[in-house]
């Protein structure tokens, strides 16, 4: 089995100190460090410093199911969660969470089974997170372009400039300025512009 990215650290919820040496046993190899919480709000206190990779909340817990906790965990970071619950439950936890990421598995279970889940969600984890930032680098770009075209169109509109002669104008600013397409387009905004 593949070790977790090293940045993962892995935070076990659980009530109890066995279900956690347990827990810990079987992914304690697999990742830089296994922390543990017996309550949500523990958990919540470990989770703000932001450098957690996956949350196992073993369910029940002794402020709450887990359920509720587990949506805000996975919402909006960049966290992988796994519910472990009773075998009687799986199928209503399982369609409650679903569409949100959280991974769901009965127990009792095999501890290989504990062990892939863990590695399938971290590897999870990082293309999400490779996506997002290949996603901001294109919306970066697009700001960019868009700046440059509104530049391009003010030149051919207020300078009388065709097309190819804008976007040559641009370039040669941007040498002569030693500053990129894009600051030079602003600067071109702001004086066409007033």
């Amino acid at each position: 089995m593949a070790a977790l990215s090293k940045r993962s650290r892995v935070l076990v919820v659980t009530s109890g100190q066995d279900s956690y040496a347990v827990i810990r046993k079987i992914i304690e190899g697999t990742c830089e460090q296994v922390l543990y919480a017996s309550s949500v709000t523990e958990a919540r206190r470990i989770l703000s410093d932001g450098t957690i990779g996956l949350v196992v909340i073993n369910t029940p817990l002794p402020d709450e199911f887990g359920l509720e906790s587990a949506k805000d965990f996975a919402d909006g970071r960049d966290i992988a969660v796994l519910l472990l619950v009773k075998s009687d439950l799986y199928n209503q936890v399982a369609y409650k969470v679903r569409g949100s990421g959280i991974f769901v598995l009965s127990r009792p279970l095999k501890g290989q089974l504990l062990l892939e889940a863990v590695g399938v969600m971290d590897s999870m984890r990082q293309k999400i997170y490779l996506l997002n930032e290949q996603n901001q680098k294109l919306r970066k770009r697009l700001d960019e372009m868009g700046i440059i075209t509104r530049a391009k169109c003010l030149l051919i509109e207020k300078k009388k400039m065709t097309e190819e002669e804008a976007h040559r104008y641009l370039e040669q600013e941007a040498m002569n300025h030693a500053l990129t397409k894009k600051e030079i387009a602003q600067n071109i905004i702001r004086e066409l512009e007033e």
